[in-house]
């Protein structure tokens, strides 16, 4: 049988791709007679948002343009290295998973409908998806989501927003692909950081207060800070408290939140790998798409590791271990008949 994953695959995103590699390889170990192929279908509007860009009526681009081109190379190596990847041809896969990240986010797919289940017939079933806040249940979305054998998502927001649709089929809501892999098998891929005693600052929605909370802890905790960043902007050279991790390769991003002292993120997966090597961390508030967060630290009861600016905070995780057996007995008990 032959089982496709549609996803962000192709996103210069270390969120993005990491979860894909998540799925694939638990996908790989609970259907060792399968063949799991990540799909490589392109959004034009995700390709066209990555693909590295000189801006003529902007000559100081080229400041960071050649610094995009690596960053986007770096994203391109780890997909070839990591990914089996299969054909856009979808008629080619008895079943497909769609998930996880944003992929009903209109926003970000320009509105995709293949990303929903349009143009395929065979079995579906969505695993940790999420729509950012912004799905909108059209009839023709509700029809075409009213074909998947079964439906996952990633936040509980979106699952009441579809049960309170009356959708004819069941509906859940479980952890996201990272998750399902165990601190050894992230440490199993990861390139440990040459640095040591030091604060990870890792943001991927903006926070003005960011920085100066950044070099905050570090002066409280007495250690250097170390933020990883996509392309360092002209910006950063005013901060002079930190080094610039760039364009670092996912291993190295993952290696980097194992040898962290403390973690402090706005970004999803920033807090995920946090939970995951079990990192004391603090999550800045952002102005908008912050459900995926805040549901997450609801679910594990770690609710107050988010706020305006950083509190000391000594709470435990709790659940985790439950809330990653969940997501692990969706995947297992899926029929894949």
């Amino acid at each position: 049988m032959k089982i496709g994953i549609l996803t962000f695959h192709n996103a210069d995103n270390y969120g993005a791709v990491l979860q894909c590699y998540a799925l694939q390889e638990k996908l790989k170990e609970l259907h060792p007679d399968d063949e799991i192929y990540v799909i490589d279908y392109k959004c034009q509007k995700i390709v066209n948002y990555y693909i590295p860009r000189f801006n003529l009526k902007r000559p100081w681009s080229i400041l960071t343009y050649f610094k995009k081109q690596n960053k986007h190379k770096t994203f391109q190596l780890f997909c070839e290295k990591y990914f089996n990847l299969g054909t856009p041809d979808f008629s080619k896969y008895d079943i497909i998973y769609y998930g996880s990240d944003q992929i009903w986010s209109p926003g970000l797919t320009n509105n995709d409908l293949t990303y929903i289940g349009k143009g395929f017939s065979g079995k579906k079933i969505a695993y940790a998806a999420s729509d950012g806040g912004n799905l909108i249940l059209t009839d023709e979305i509700k029809n075409e989501l009213n074909t998947y054998s079964a439906i996952s998502c990633r936040e509980a927001s979106l699952t009441n927003k579809l049960l309170q649709n009356n959708l004819s089929i069941p509906i859940s809501t479980v952890c996201d692909p990272v998750f399902l892999l165990s601190k050894d098998e992230w440490l199993q891929m990861a390139e440990l950081p040459k640095e040591e005693n030091y604060v990870l600052a890792y943001k991927i929605r903006e926070n003005l207060n960011f920085d100066s909370e950044a070099e905050k802890i570090g002066k409280l905790l007495n250690k250097k800070v170390i933020q990883i960043v996509y392309v360092k902007s002209l910006r950063k050279l005013f901060y002079r408290g930190q080094f610039f991790a760039e364009a670092i390769t996912p291993e190295l991003f993952v290696g980097y939140f194992v040898k962290a002292d403390f973690v402090l993120t706005t970004s999803f997966h920033g807090t995920a790998f946090s939970i995951i090597f079990n990192k004391p961390f603090y999550v800045l508030k952002i102005n908008n798409a912050s459900e995926r967060i805040t549901d997450l630290l609801t679910v594990l009861n770690i609710d107050d590791r988010y706020g305006e600016e950083y509190q000391d905070n000594k709470t435990s995780i709790c659940g985790f271990e439950d809330y990653r057996a969940r997501g692990f007995n969706y995947l297992k008990n899926c029929e894949l008949a």
